[in-house]
C-alpha cells in the first residue's frame, strides 16, 4: 500500500475538485485502508494550520476526506458482557 506522504503527493496532483475516479485513485492506492489516507490527512491539516490560504492543501484534504468517506468505519465488535454470581 502507499504510505501517507505517498497518497498526499497524488491527491495535490488533482488540478480541480476530487472527481469520483481521483477519490477511487486513492482509495486503490490506500488498499482500502483507513491508515495510509490517515496519515495523509494529518499532513494536510498540519499544512494547512501554518497557512489557512493553502488551496491546493485544501482541495487535496477534500480528496482524502471524501476517500475516507468512501471506505468507512470499520467497527470492532464489542465484547460480550458476563454476569458474575448470576444463576
Amino acid at each position: 500500500a502507499a504510505t501517507g506522504p505517498q497518497i498526499a503527493a497524488r491527491a495535490l496532483s488533482f488540478t480541480s475538485d476530487a472527481s469520483a475516479e481521483a477519490v477511487g485513485e486513492l482509495v486503490t492506492m490506500a488498499e482500502g485502508r483507513r491508515l495510509p489516507l490517515e496519515a495523509a490527512r494529518t499532513l494536510f491539516v498540519a499544512r494547512l494550520t501554518r497557512r489557512s490560504d493553502d488551496f491546493a492543501a485544501s482541495r487535496a484534504l477534500s480528496a482524502v476526506n471524501a476517500a475516507l468517506s468512501r471506505i468507512g468505519w470499520v467497527m470492532r465488535p464489542v465484547p460480550s458482557l458476563r454476569r458474575r454470581g448470576v444463576g
